[in-house]
Formats: structure tokens, sequence, C-alpha cells
């Protein structure tokens, strides 16, 4: 005997081909091309997402190199939102970058037909973003350093001034 699927999970199950359709579907990684790649930040407020650093405002606070430019795409919302830090980051690893600066940010309303002339809605948020890697700063004792300082010779520095 063959059962029949109501309206509602064929819609749920469209749905969800479709938000898995579209997280396949990425914009390309462009390469940065020119000769101010190398640039000395100022600093702002990030979010570490699967160990990548995403620069939600400002830029890194030290050296870093300019590799690549891409836009990220998910659904609006709080939810859309950590899927957005999340495939920023997947997209860092691609193109071999530390970290990411979310740049210019639209919205668009997406509409795939379910059914008898009835349509789905949704509101995608589409952020641009700039990929970029750390460079290494020298310190004043003459050693190397890459990206933020070790906390754990902060506190050293504390105890022994103790």
């Amino acid at each position: 005997m063959r059962s029949r699927k109501s309206g509602g999970a064929r819609v749920i199950w469209l749905m969800l081909c479709c938000l898995g359709l579209s997280a396949c579907i990425q914009a390309p990684i462009q390469r940065y091309e020119g000769s101010h790649a190398m640039r000395d930040g100022r600093g702002g407020a990030r979010e570490t997402v699967d160990g990548i650093d995403i620069w939600t405002r400002g830029e890194p606070s030290g050296p870093y190199e300019v590799l690549a430019y891409t836009t990220v795409e998910s659904p609006e919302g709080w939810i859309g939102g950590r899927i957005l830090l999340s495939r920023v980051a997947e997209r860092v690893r691609a193109a071999g970058g530390d970290a990411a600066g979310l740049g210019a940010e639209r919205s668009r309303v997406d509409s795939t037909p379910v059914d008898r002339g009835r349509s789905m809605l949704e509101s995608l948020r589409m952020v641009e973003i700039t990929i970029v890697r750390y460079r290494s700063r020298p310190r004043v004792d003459g050693s190397r350093q890459m990206g933020w300082p070790k906390l754990t010779k902060l506190t050293e520095s504390v105890s022994a001034a103790s």
C-alpha cells in the first residue's frame, strides 16, 4: 500500500532540498592582485569561529596581507548569522588565510515555487569578505611573533614583577 505525503511534508522536504542546494553554491574566491597587499591594521572587534578570526568591525591589530575577496551568503536572523560566520571560516580556510574582515552587506529575497501557484519566500543575507593572512612582527627582544601576543608571556611578566 502506498502512503501519500501531506502538502506540509512536501513543503518541508522542498525547503530542506533548497537549503541544501543553496549551501553548495558559493561565490568564487578572487585572489588579490596589486602592490599594496601588506597592511598594518589598527584593530577592531573580532570573533573566533572554528579557529579563524573574523573581524566584524575594523581590521586586524597588526601587520597582515590581503589574500583574496569573496561573498558569503546565509539566511537572515540570528541563526543565519551563526551560519554566516561558519561559512566565512570555511572560505578563509579554503583560501589558506588566517582571518577575514566583514565588508559590505546586502539582502535579497529569493522565491521558490512550491505548488499550485504558491511560492516560498526566503530572505538571504550576502556579505563581502576580505581574506587575510597575519604577518609576523619583530618584537623588542629580536624574536618573531605571529599574530597576537601569547598570553603566557604576559602572565610571566606580571608574575615576575610581583
